[in-house]
């Protein structure tokens, strides 16, 4: 069981616009939001690529049952991945054990945050998340001002 992080409802505030993403080999962008009363953060994500494009969700609670952060994306690959938020040098950070996989685990994190920039980047782990190799980096740009 993951331990409960002290992760506020503000924790994902930072992410909340309208931003271009880019990585070598693709392009993007990314709209994220609250919905359903501020409660929840809706995140349409869509990407083209060497390998194609790929358009996904996500929305992200702050569990009300169990006080922990929690995220479900789903995309045009067919993929659902769940994940449980917790803390990463001192910032929110998504977490999954992968499906079948015995000690793999998968996360992302966001670096370097700033008001009209951040890194985000897509980890992986083979030795139960004791080291972390970097599988997917992206750089957002903001698009216009927050709010």
């Amino acid at each position: 069981m993951t331990a409960k992080t002290e992760l506020g409802p503000d924790a994902l505030d930072f992410w909340i616009g309208n931003w271009t993403v880019s990585w070598p080999g693709g392009t993007g962008k990314n709209q994220i939001r609250r919905i359903l009363n501020d409660q929840v953060v809706e995140e349409v994500f869509e990407c083209h690529g060497d390998d194609g494009s790929l358009y996904g969700r996500s929305h992200s609670v702050l569990d009300a049952a169990d006080g922990r952060w929690k995220q479900t994306w789903v995309d045009s690959s067919g993929a659902y991945l769940d994940f449980v938020g917790t803390l990463v040098d001192g910032r929110i950070s998504f977490q999954r054990a992968a499906a079948g996989d015995q000690g793999v685990r998968q996360r992302m994190v966001w670096l370097d945050v700033r008001d009209d920039s951040f890194r985000w980047e897509w980890q992986r782990s083979t030795d139960d998340g004791a080291s972390w190799q970097v599988s997917w980096p992206l750089d957002y740009r903001r698009v216009g001002r927050p709010g």
